[in-house]
């Protein structure tokens, strides 16, 4: 499987994905009910130095409103893909999937916020990753629960195929996969990669959604900085940006082998008129992701 997490993220955990779950975090700590996405554990996750700012409105508004303040209209992202992801995955759970495999997992907690769902869950990761976070639930005091298969991955060596059959994936049932926060940090070819080994352990009607970055000339104009503003910053953290696709063309452009029919591409505009409009505690969320629901042929 290829690359997906370069440098320092291999063994120090991705710093993108704490910054998901403080997104998550701080939505539930700085914003009002009802919650777009709501997520009970994910301060718990954080490491000290967040839970610090968070735990502090004072020390909060000034990473907020003067560190962090021209790339804080991002924040909003996290939250309503997970909240499209998720609402897709409930329904098909209702619909008998039984299993759900979170590729690039981070510090996702839907195994805690539904334990009684009748759904074996795999999370896949770097082992650094995995390790910070066995620890930071251990830490927590949480109890990760029998439903729950984390898997360390080499994404450069291992074959996704062999890790999810090695701890009880069945391909020949029904499956949802959940691919977020990755595919704009690989190559195309790399995406394709994963695409087609997706494809060579689902079976029909298995389900994959995954968010992807739109091309610069499909962002409008006044947009295009806070995307650079983006592509800057999470390049100095270790993880830049590196493909994007046209909205227009990604249908075709991620089907190439027929493997798959597209549910839906939801668009930052549908997504804003779904989950934001209406609220003033949140940022407009800024047309840079979109989401592609695929249903295995």
């Amino acid at each position: 499987m290829a690359d997906q997490r370069p440098g320092q993220v291999q063994t120090h955990g991705s710093r993108t994905a704490e910054l998901v779950a403080v997104s998550r975090a701080r939505h539930l700590l700085r914003h009002k009910p009802p919650y777009i996405f709501h997520d009970p554990y994910a301060f718990r996750f954080l490491s000290r130095r967040w839970q610090r700012i968070l735990g502090s409105r004072l020390r909060d508004a000034f990473v907020s409103r003067v560190l962090l303040r021209r790339l804080m209209p991002i924040t909003t992202q996290p939250l309503t893909r997970a909240r499209f992801t998720e609402d897709c995955l409930l329904a098909a759970i209702e619909n008998g999937v039984g299993q759900y495999v979170i590729l690039g997992s981070g510090y996702d907690t839907f195994a805690l916020r539904h334990p009684q769902l009748d759904v074996t869950i795999y999370e896949i990761d770097l082992a650094s990753t995995i390790a910070l976070k066995r620890d930071r639930a251990g830490t927590a005091g949480l109890e990760l629960p029998e439903s729950l298969r984390l898997i360390p991955i080499d994404f450069e060596k291992d074959d996704l195929a062999e890790r999810l059959t090695a701890h009880g994936f069945e391909p020949e049932k029904r499956s949802f996969f959940n691919w977020l926060g990755v595919t704009y940090y690989l190559s195309r070819d790399a995406i394709q990669d994963t695409l087609n080994q997706v494809a060579g352990i689902t079976s029909p009607g298995s389900e994959i959604v995954f968010d992807y970055l739109a091309e610069t000339n499909s962002i409008p104009e006044e947009e295009r900085t806070l995307a650079e503003r983006m592509k800057n910053y999470v390049g100095k953290l270790g993880e830049p940006m590196i493909t994007a696709f046209d909205p227009a063309r990604v249908e075709t452009d991620f089907n190439t082998r027929g493997c798959w029919d597209v549910v839906r591409n939801d668009s930052p505009a549908d997504q804003q008129k779904r989950y934001v409009d209406g609220r003033s505690d949140v940022y407009a969320l800024p047309p840079l992701f979109w989401c592609l629901h695929l249903s295995r042929q």
